[in-house]
């Protein structure tokens, strides 16, 4: 009978800790302006290559390569026309011209391989901001922690940082196809 309630409190304690560990878990966060209202000019929205901080060239290649790919597939359940990658960095274009677009830029940071004798784990930050015509700041902003955890007699790093990286891909795509894919169902026939 004295072992019940040290087991209660075992179990009791567990739970807490779980819970409080569930809190901690990273996850995607979206901010938005109350002035949100994505109208593409020529439905073609613009991509800025995405700056970079300390993350190996395969894994940011791999990440920005397969978001384009990925809003180009989507493209048809919005009414964007394409997705297009401008070539010059921000500073380079005309300003008068970039007002009058829709355009994302992204942000890589924080890759983490922390690796031990037999298994490895991943971590990537990224962020994507949405700017609209004629809106000076951010209408939309995301944020994607992502992290991944294999064994080495499983996997190796360059298939798990590319797995991580096209899941990363994916998940900023679809993020962005169904904020478009929202305007669209919104919008009169």
């Amino acid at each position: 009978m004295g072992k019940t309630p040290q087991a209660a409190r075992i179990v009791l304690l567990l739970a807490i800790v779980l819970l409080l560990l569930a809190g901690c878990a990273p996850g995607r966060q979206v901010t938005m302006s109350p002035a949100f209202n994505p109208a593409p000019e020529d439905n073609i929205v613009y991509i800025v290559p995405f700056a970079q901080s300390l993350v190996p060239q395969d894994f940011y290649e791999a990440v920005f390569d397969n978001f384009v790919d990925d809003l180009n597939k989507n493209r048809s359940r919005t009414d964007v026309q394409w997705y297009y990658i401008l070539k010059e960095d921000l500073k380079d274009i005309d300003p008068a011209w970039l007002t009058r677009q829709v355009y994302i830029t992204g942000e890589l940071w924080g890759y983490i391989e922390n690796s031990g004798c037999c298994s490895t784990e991943l971590r990537a930050k990224a962020r994507l901001r949405l700017f609209e015509m004629e809106q000076r700041d951010a209408t939309l902003e995301m944020f994607f922690p992502v992290e991944t955890f294999f064994e080495h007699d499983r996997s190796t790093l360059t298939d798990e940082r590319q797995r991580l990286a096209k899941g990363l891909a994916k998940q900023m795509a679809d993020a962005i196809t169904d904020i478009f894919a929202r305007r669209k169902s919104t919008q009169p026939r």
